[in-house]
């Protein structure tokens, strides 16, 4: 009897319930004082869907970005994952927003991305704390790191091409960069060794970054989040070995690492264990797969405007050979 009471009462406010969903997106639509140009889509979800099925598509821009472009200009507005949102096009605007980040705006991410990631990335501090992990990053990447990288690098790129490119006739340009790039971060910038299936892992939290934050078994997300945690115990080992390592030498920093440096904060007291991972998480993503993607698209373009192509072979020719 008592349960069917709440019965009734809950389908006696659901209508209520509708009817102020409505009136609350109707209110935030009628309030357009300074609001670029745009549509917020149906209440709550906005054009969450549309979004997601251009990007499951690969093709974000070409079915979401630019038919709003057409229809509203560089800048429009929508609705996605719950959240009103802008989008802006155009080096001018983008310029805008980028040289004014903890000023004017804050960068944010999904809940998703943030979850995989890791809370204690660079993506999610701020203020003093994001400047100081910014500068452990950057010494890597500075003219003295350079000197030590850039020679790996090249003797990594030169062995990739001997083994995975000399003497095959086809060639997925997409894939072999993935492996390139992936390589080059954990063995290069990161000093850790590649071991079998750690690509693949890494790939499978990189698929749920941008997917909705649902804990369902057999989702994107849950898959993600059960290969985020085989990368963190991974990690975990790899960065405790290391802290032991370096705990008993007497000169620190030595073979100019990431890892190394960042290893040494914790050491120091100044960054955390967790830190450390998270930090080293959001790297390879962000090294891994923009680079590959940018390289291959690289080759894709060479190959539809060999003009082009000639140019780059008639300029190497030029090029002086470094003395050793």
């Amino acid at each position: 009897m008592f349960g069917d009471i709440i019965y009734f009462i809950l389908w006696g406010l659901f209508p209520l319930l509708v009817s102020l969903i409505f009136l609350r997106h109707k209110q935030c639509c009628k309030d357009k004082r300074k609001l670029p140009p745009g549509e917020m889509g149906f209440p709550l979800i906005g054009e969450t869907m549309e979004f997601f099925n251009a990007q499951r598509r690969n093709k974000l821009f070409e079915e979401f970005v630019h038919p709003r472009v057409v229809k509203h200009g560089k800048i429009f507005r929508t609705r996605i994952m719950g959240s009103p949102t802008v989008v802006v096009n155009g080096a001018e605007a983008n310029k805008f927003l980028l040289s004014n980040e903890f000023k004017l705006v804050k960068s944010s991410w999904p809940s998703s991305s943030v979850e995989l990631m890791g809370r204690d990335s660079i993506m999610e501090k701020d203020g003093e704390r994001h400047r100081f992990l910014r500068g452990v990053i950057a010494t890597t990447l500075g003219y003295a790191g350079l000197e030590v990288l850039v020679p790996r690098l090249c003797n990594s790129v030169q062995f990739h091409l001997a083994t995975k490119w000399k003497g095959q006739e086809n060639i997925s340009i997409h894939r072999s960069t993935k492996v390139l790039t992936f390589s080059i971060v954990f063995e290069c910038l990161l000093g850790i060794r590649v071991e079998p299936g750690m690509l693949d892992t890494f790939e499978r939290v990189l698929e749920g970054v941008f997917s909705p934050a649902v804990m369902f078994p057999g989702s994107r997300f849950w898959r993600a989040k059960k290969a985020r945690v085989e990368i963190e115990k991974m990690l975990v080992k790899v960065v405790r070995e290391k802290r032991r390592e370096m705990e008993g030498s007497s000169e620190r920093e030595q073979d100019g690492m990431l890892l190394s440096k960042l290893v040494s904060g914790m050491i120091q007291g100044e960054i955390s264990e967790k830190e450390v991972i998270d930090n080293v998480v959001l790297l390879v993503f962000a090294a891994h797969d923009t680079t590959s993607f940018a390289v291959a698209m690289t080759f894709k373009m060479l190959s539809q405007h060999p003009d082009c192509y000639g140019k780059i072979l008639e300029g190497k020719a030029f090029m002086p050979v470094p003395s050793k």
